[in-house]
C-alpha cells in the first residue's frame, strides 16, 4: 500500500524532530545544580514532545514526494506541496507564538501584584527588596536574571546559571526574578506553597515566606523597617547584616527608597 511508506516516513520525521528539539532544549540543563538538572531535563523532554506533529507532517510530505509509486503522486502538483508545507509551518509557528503570548500576559501582572494583595508596608518592603536585588521595583524586575538578561517564560524557574566577578571573586548563581530566587529555593518552596508557576504573584509569595521564616513579618507590618531588613539580611545579599561581600545597599538608602514606596502605596489605597 502506498500509504505505508508515507506513514513510516512521518514516524521517522516525528522521532527526528523530537530528538533534535530535546537536544537543543536540554543544552542549558548541565549548567544548573543536580536537583534542578533533573527538573530541567524532564521539562525539556516535555517541550520536545510538542514538536512530533511538525516532524510527522514534514516526514510524511517527504515520503509522499519520494514515493516510488509515481502514479500515486501524479495528481499532486508542486503548488499543492508548497501550500501544504506553508500551512504546516504556519500551524507550527502559530503554536509557538501562543506560548509567548501566555508568558507576556503573566509578565503584565507584575505591576499590580503587591499593590492589590498586601498591606502598604509589606508592599513597600517587597518593592524595596526587588529594587535592592535588581535595580528596579517595576514589573521588569520579575524578569531579571542574576547578572545579564531577562526571561519571558514564567511557567517555572528559568534554571539558568550565570557567572560574573564580584569584588575579585568569580560568583556563579541561578538567581532569577524580582527577589533573585535560586533554583534550590524554587524546589523547596514551590511544593510547600503550592505554586503552579514562577509568575510575579508566586515570586511575591516566596519572598513573603522567607520574611516569615526569619520572623520579620511582624516587624514589617509594625513599621520596624531596620529590624526587619537585618533579619532577612542573610536571605538577600543586597541587604546589610550579612558577610557576603556583594556590594550590599546601605540601610539609609534602603530606608529612603522604602519611604518613597510606602507613600506611593498608601496613596493608592485612599
Amino acid at each position: 500500500m502506498q500509504i505505508v511508506p508515507i506513514f513510516i516516513s512521518g514516524v521517522v520525521g516525528a522521532a527526528c524532530s523530537v530528538a533534535f528539539s530535546y537536544g537543543v532544549a536540554s543544552l542549558p540543563c548541565g549548567l544548573v545544580s543536580k536537583g534542578a538538572d533533573t527538573i530541567c531535563q524532564v521539562r525539556s523532554f516535555g517541550k520536545a514532545l510538542d514538536s512530533w506533529k511538525f516532524g510527522f507532517i514534514v516526514g510524511g510530505l517527504v515520503g509522499l514526494i519520494l514515493s516510488p509509486r509515481h502514479q500515486f503522486i501524479s495528481r499532486f502538483q508542486p503548488i499543492h506541496l508548497s501550500t501544504a508545507s506553508l500551512i504546516t509551518l504556519g500551524i507550527y509557528f502559530s503554536n509557538s507564538q501562543s506560548t509567548g503570548v501566555f508568558s507576556a500576559s503573566l509578565n503584565s501582572l507584575g505591576g499590580r501584584v503587591s499593590t492589590g494583595s498586601y498591606s502598604p508596608r509589606l508592599s513597600a518592603f517587597l518593592a524595596t527588596i526587588r529594587w535592592a536585588e535588581t535595580g528596579t521595583s517595576e514589573p521588569e524586575s520579575y524578569r531579571k536574571l542574576v547578572f545579564n538578561g531577562t526571561f519571558n517564560d514564567f511557567s517555572t524557574h528559568p534554571l539558568k546559571k550565570q557567572c560574573a566577578p564580584i569584588n575579585g571573586k568569580n560568583v556563579c548563581s541561578t538567581a532569577a526574578g524580582g527577589y533573585q530566587m535560586l533554583n534550590k529555593s524554587w524546589q523547596d518552596l514551590a511544593p510547600k506553597l503550592n505554586l503552579k508557576d514562577f509568575s510575579p504573584a508566586s515570586q511575591d509569595k516566596m519572598a513573603i515566606e522567607y520574611i516569615r521564616r526569619n520572623n520579620a513579618l511582624n516587624d514589617v507590618e509594625s513599621g520596624r523597617f531596620d529590624t526587619a531588613v537585618c533579619k532577612v539580611g542573610r536571605v538577600w545579599a543586597s541587604l546589610p547584616c550579612n558577610n557576603y561581600n556583594q556590594n550590599a545597599k546601605s540601610i539609609d538608602k534602603l530606608r529612603t527608597y522604602y519611604q518613597q514606596q510606602l507613600q506611593k502605596f498608601e496613596i493608592s489605597r485612599r
